[in-house]
């Protein structure tokens, strides 16, 4: 992975890192892109789709409804809103 394209990622989380820092994540990025090659590498035809890899069950509580926050206490704290709703930064291109 080129480091434009570490910069590009982290333009997108709004992380900002040192030149260092990305020229320290260019070998990880790149050894995690080739593992990632080998992985797709793998023939998988006829194994059967595996969702949960054990018997855990899920261990979910009762749906009920609660008391919760109108809109306008919701938003009353926010830095930006914008017509009722949380306004956020546009990162997809």
């Amino acid at each position: 992975m080129k480091i434009n394209e570490i910069k590009h990622i982290a333009d997108i989380a709004q992380i900002n890192f040192t030149e260092e820092e990305l020229m320290g994540f260019e070998k990880d990025f790149s050894e995690t892109m080739e593992l990632i090659d080998k992985i797709r590498e793998i023939d998988t035809d006829g194994v059967e789709t595996t969702f949960h890899v054990n018997d855990t069950e899920n261990n979910l509580r009762k749906d009920e409804v609660g008391v919760s926050f109108s809109q306008e206490e919701a938003t009353k704290n926010t830095v930006d809103e914008k017509y009722g709703y949380f306004k956020i930064v546009r990162f997809v291109e």
